[in-house]
């Protein structure tokens, strides 16, 4: 009975640190989901390679932002907030996801944080001119900035991607039923997780500098126009992303190993 109890009471505490899963659910369906072997990887790591190497070229043709590179990584937090909110509403009854997918109060609330971050990005322009712009001229030059870069059409596909991949995933759901675990948008989580533990040891840096650090950053960002700093935002997303490659490669492999060791093994027929 203690032994029940024991595994009903860390069921509970798994459910809490996973947004609504349990440990073996979420292991299963990131086993099932994700792959880590030597093809894959090079396929991901092949994909990593063509696409900051035109991002690389976009930033030698033409004089991005630095902040203009986080546009993209912010639009996909924005699509998935407000998916996961119609998927847990209209298309997939399961009180895990819905408990995972969050509120209309809190899509609505990083919405308008990310959003109210943009505007102010394309009015004051941080890491490019130092001077004050209307809400109207910085909109006209940044769209100007997407469309010579293609960003719309990488945002578009992006969105694509995820709806396909998501559609593939109802609907196997909705034939299996069981607990439905978002799959698709696992390496932005990690890759999101991956930022705030990052700022986090930033953060740590920063006061442990005695505020230098913080100083010099801040006036790199509203006083520098060279190209430097565009390429240390774009050197720091490719970390962001190798680290994303390399931890959520390590944890498939760790729930792999988790699944055939409590899988029995087939007896061999006579």
């Amino acid at each position: 009975m203690a032994k029940k109890r024991s595994k009903t009471t860390d069921d509970a505490q798994h459910r809490r640190e996973l947004g609504g899963y349990s440990n073996a659910e979420f292991d299963a369906e990131f086993a099932r989901s994700h792959r880590s072997d030597v093809v894959s990887i090079a396929i991901r790591v092949v994909t990593l390679i063509v696409v900051f190497g035109m991002l690389a070229r976009a930033i030698r043709s033409h004089d991005l932002p630095p902040w203009l590179l986080l546009l993209p990584m912010a639009f996909e937090m924005l699509v998935i907030f407000w998916v996961g909110l119609v998927l847990s509403r209209f298309f997939v009854s399961c009180p895990a996801f819905a408990k995972s997918a969050g509120s209309f109060a809190l899509a609505l609330f990083w919405s308008i944080a990310l959003v109210g971050a943009f505007i102010a990005a394309i009015m004051f322009n941080p890491g490019g001119e130092s001077r004050p712009v209307s809400f109207h001229a910085g909109m006209a030059d940044t769209l100007q900035w997407i469309v010579r870069t293609d960003l719309h059409w990488t945002l578009l596909a992006m969105t694509a991607a995820l709806l396909a991949s998501t559609a593939q995933e109802v609907t196997r759901w909705q034939r299996e039923r069981g607990v439905f675990v978002w799959a698709s948008i696992m390496n932005a989580g990690f890759r999101i997780g991956i930022i705030f533990l990052l700022g986090f040891f930033g953060f740590i840096i920063a006061m442990l500098s005695g505020g230098w650090l913080v100083e010099t950053v801040a006036e790199a960002l509203f006083a520098y126009t060279g190209r430097p700093l565009v390429w240390a935002f774009y050197a720091a997303l490719l970390i962001v992303e190798i680290i994303t490659l390399i931890v959520s490669t390590l944890m498939h492999r760790e729930a792999l190993a988790k699944q055939a060791a409590t899988t029995p093994a087939r007896q061999s027929p006579a």
